[in-house]
């Protein structure tokens, strides 16, 4: 089985790796975004290509179809490759991707995306984006992340025709305290799509380490062993 973990915005491959060390009987890869770790943003900013680009680059040499699992931008990222390769894609899972842009939401989000506030209010956040990206480059990569999210809401890349051309199943969790992704935007997502399923998981919140890991990955298990059984 073969599978690829994506993070999710201000995050690595870091984020995910207990995921992938606890993962059993499967060829697990990461990748970290471009931009993200000690990438530098390009020129022309983060954008939805490069990830793309990076996960062209990540499977070049796998030819078996990929189970893919994305967190939070990290699912939008999935999704969208799926519907470009269909032939490629076992399957997705998300957890926390936010599919339903508004103007409200947006401003919510970038409420938090402001550097300044960000070293006042949660400093030991801040202390986790300098390690992870940089004394300085994270309050770029936060800058930078938030113009993309503006553009994104502005004009959001999976439409209902996007959706409607992803073949392979497709599994949307998501957290019932999660007021990012929201449970109801991602029941309505999952009705979009050929072959999805919504599962909520309790006492959650939106950021991945608050999720329980143990139930995260049972859950994946199940699902992906579903579909090595079809």
């Amino acid at each position: 089985m073969n599978i690829l973990l994506l993070h999710g915005a201000l995050g690595t491959k870091r984020q995910l790796a207990y995921l992938a060390d606890s993962l059993d009987h499967a060829t697990c890869r990461s990748l970290t975004f471009t931009g993200h770790g000690e990438d530098e943003v390009p020129a022309d900013g983060l954008s939805f290509e490069h990830f793309l680009r990076d996960m062209d680059a990540a499977l070049e040499k796998v030819d078996a179809p990929v189970h893919l699992f994305g967190y939070s931008m990290g699912g939008y990222v999935a999704l969208l490759w799926a519907a470009r390769h269909p032939g490629r894609v076992a399957s997705v899972a998300t957890l926390g991707t936010k599919l339903v842009w508004t103007t409200e939401g947006l401003q919510k989000e970038l409420k938090k995306l402001d550097p300044p506030m960000i070293e006042e209010k949660v400093p030991e956040f801040a202390m986790g984006l300098a390690s992870a990206h940089g004394p300085e480059r994270w309050k770029d990569l936060v800058k930078h992340t938030a113009d993309l999210m503006t553009r994104l809401a502005g004009s959001p890349l999976l439409t209902d025709e996007v959706l409607s051309t992803i073949e392979c199943p497709v599994l949307l969790m998501v957290g019932d305290r999660d007021t990012t992704a929201v449970p109801e935007d991602t029941l309505l997502t999952a009705r979009k799509l050929k072959d999805a399923g919504v599962m909520v998981l309790p006492r959650t919140r939106h950021p991945f380490e608050e999720v329980d890991l143990d139930l995260l990955i049972t859950q994946l298990s199940r699902f992906w062993e579903g579909m090595e059984g079809e």
